[in-house]
């Protein structure tokens, strides 16, 4: 009866405080019929919304603008409250999402790494189960040759990424629009009427840069974020109506969220990555029910992760977690409610420290209490300062200490295993690397908790922003200075210094480019881009040999390199050794089987050994 009732909005007493505005459905909302109940395991849709701020979904409180379909989410469903992503990174978080593990716990703590091939994804579980699963992606940041593809049917990623050109967020050729992603999605299930299926949709809109133009949101005085919000607002709003009217919405457990905020000018952050405040942390959670059985609370305010997010769907669809799974299922959570006490949550970022060598932060998330480790530790009451801007390190220092003593206890529990040596080189190739110096690097653990505060070198970074904003525009003219001032006041910023080689190199300076990276490798040997860098340089100059010992190098440092392995395939093909070139080719075209210079590539050599 209840979910046949249209929900309303209202304040719920005790959170009007905080500007929260839940969803109600005769103040209990109407779960699934799930496996345990009798019936077929419904459907599962998990919808993910890169980038977006719970606080900027008008169920959330948000007044600047409306966010109705979104909304319209929570009907039949609960709202969870505040939930923090693990990490405030597209691939990484979506990683935790789908493994249940810490990034530190699998090893993917930054965009362009590999999901390790010994994780159990959500998808493997459910497709053990009898589920057909498919993915629709909307960036290329989640493409397949990064692992995360383990366990689906379908991964529709259909973007070209070619050697020698890393993806970063402004490459309009990597991204797709959400109207498009979400075509897809429809169309694969309208072919699948009556199957247990999960879909997996990510949304990339929100993401900067905006495709939306300026004059559109200057007239009506909204952020151009809130904006592209709406476009994605109204093209999940016939989504959602397309579901309606094939029947998967109403038998379909359905799951939006997002893997991390946006900084939007607070805390100085306008984008995500760098810091680790609720701006970039804090994403929406909405679990909308298929029609009949159990009821949930409307509204579940307690902390959670999105680390908990598997666990819960495999719990209510009656279906065992794998023991790899550190989150916990909410289910049980939100019917105690405040009875189930008080819930931890992790949460990290290791950008600042990989690319500059500044300390990495971590928080951990207590209640209402939040403590940040850092330097200049930090530690915020979020029920009475939810912006983070009063540290209470100093006035309650015996709390700050207790938190980051579990903080400690949950970093040992779930620290990796020592990582295996590199793989794909042969013994005397890791010997040779070695004797000249080539390999030198220390597991990412090593030394990950030293370095600059990242709070006290904002203005450094705001600077290299903008010189990589201009390198990547194509100004490399403007950009050069820029770096050159940064390693003025930094020389060890090993980052800006391998850009400052791509500046030279772009304006006619090769040999500055080379002594660049070259200084970049010793500063950091184990910085695997300044040896492709290099690599790429001497492959043009046809010096092959040079081009294959850094190639090696490459190799070494990032085993799974696409580029790595397809330049030294290169390489090793001009210089003879043709059973090298295919291995390599076809490890390439492994790791990235929709590029075609790979399979061209791989092709010929097959006909010139005949």
């Amino acid at each position: 009866m209840c979910g046949a009732i249209r929900n309303f909005v209202r304040i719920i007493p005790g959170l009007a405080s905080a500007g929260l505005t839940a969803v109600l459905c005769c103040s209990l909302t109407p779960c699934a019929t799930a496996a345990g109940d009798g019936g077929e395991p419904p459907p599962v849709i998990l919808i993910s919304i890169d980038t977006l701020r719970a606080d900027h979904l008008s169920s959330y409180g948000y007044g600047k603008i409306r966010t109705p379909h979104l909304d319209s989410f929570a009907q039949g469903g609960t709202i969870f409250t505040r939930v923090d992503a693990q990490i405030p990174l597209t691939l990484p978080s979506h990683t935790s999402l789908f493994t249940s593990t810490f990034p530190f716990q699998n090893g993917v703590e930054e965009n362009g790494e590999r999901v390790p091939p010994g994780v159990v994804p959500l998808a493997s579980v459910l497709k053990s189960h009898g589920y057909k699963t498919a993915a629709f992606l909307g960036s290329d940041f989640l493409d397949e040759r990064y692992g995360l593809d383990q366990g689906f049917d379908v991964y529709d990623s259909p973007f070209e990424h070619e050697a020698g050109a890393p993806p970063h967020p402004y490459a309009a050729s990597l991204r797709r629009d959400g109207a498009l992603v979400l075509r897809a999605a429809r169309q694969w299930l309208d072919s699948n009427h009556g199957q247990r299926v999960f879909v997996f949709v990510h949304l990339y809109d929100l993401h900067t840069p905006y495709t939306l133009p300026v004059e559109a949101t200057r007239a009506r005085g909204i952020s151009r974020y809130d904006a592209q919000l709406e476009y994605v607002d109204q093209v999940l709003g016939r989504f959602q109506q397309a579901l309606e009217e094939s029947g998967w919405w109403q038998k379909s457990l359905v799951v939006l969220l997002s893997d991390h905020g946006e900084g939007l000018g607070e805390h100085r952050e306008s984008d995500h990555g760098f810091f680790i405040y609720e701006s970039t942390l804090w994403v929406p959670l909405i679990l909308h029910w298929p029609a009949g059985g159990t009821s949930y609370p409307a509204v579940a305010p307690l902390p959670a992760g999105l680390i908990d997010v598997a666990p819960t769907i495999l719990d209510f669809l009656r279906l065992p977690a794998p023991r790899s799974f550190a989150g916990a299922s909410l289910l049980g959570t939100i019917k105690a409610g405040e009875a189930g006490g008080p819930r931890a949550v992790y949460s990290e970022s290791l950008y600042a420290h990989d690319a500059f060598r500044w300390a990495p932060l971590r928080a951990w998330r207590a209640g209402k209490y939040k403590f940040i480790q850092a330097p200049h530790p930090e530690l915020y009451d979020l029920k009475a300062d939810p912006h983070e801007q009063t540290n209470l390190v100093e006035k309650n220092s015996a709390l700050a200490t207790e938190l980051q003593n579990e903080l400690k206890q949950l970093l040992a529990r779930y620290a990796p295993q020592t990582p295996a040596p590199p793989v794909g080189l042969a013994p005397e190739t890791l010997a040779r690397l070695e004797s000249v110096g080539y390999l030198a690097a220390e597991p990412r653990g090593a030394g990950a908790s030293s370095g600059p505060d990242p709070k006290d070198r904002l203005p450094e970074y705001e600077l290299y922003q903008t010189a990589w904003l201009a390198l990547e525009e194509g100004r490399a003219g403007a950009a050069l200075p820029q770096f050159r001032r940064i390693l003025r006041a930094d020389p060890q910023n090993t980052l800006a210094r391998f850009h400052l080689g791509e500046c030279y190199l772009k304006t006619h300076q090769p040999g500055d480019a080379l002594r660049e990276w070259t200084t970049t490798l010793k500063l950091d040997p184990a910085y695997a881009p300044a040896a492709e860098a290099l690599g790429q340089y001497w492959l043009e100059q046809g010096n092959y040999a040079q081009a294959r010992l850094r190639f090696q190098q490459t190799l070494a440092l990032a085993p799974d390199s696409y580029t790595g392995h397809f330049e030294l395939g290169i390489a090793a093909a001009h210089l003879g050794l043709l059973p090298e070139a295919r291995q390599h080719f076809e490890a390439a075209c492994r790791i990235n089987p929709h590029s075609r210079e790979c399979a061209r590539e791989l092709e010929a050599l097959k006909q010139r050994k005949k």
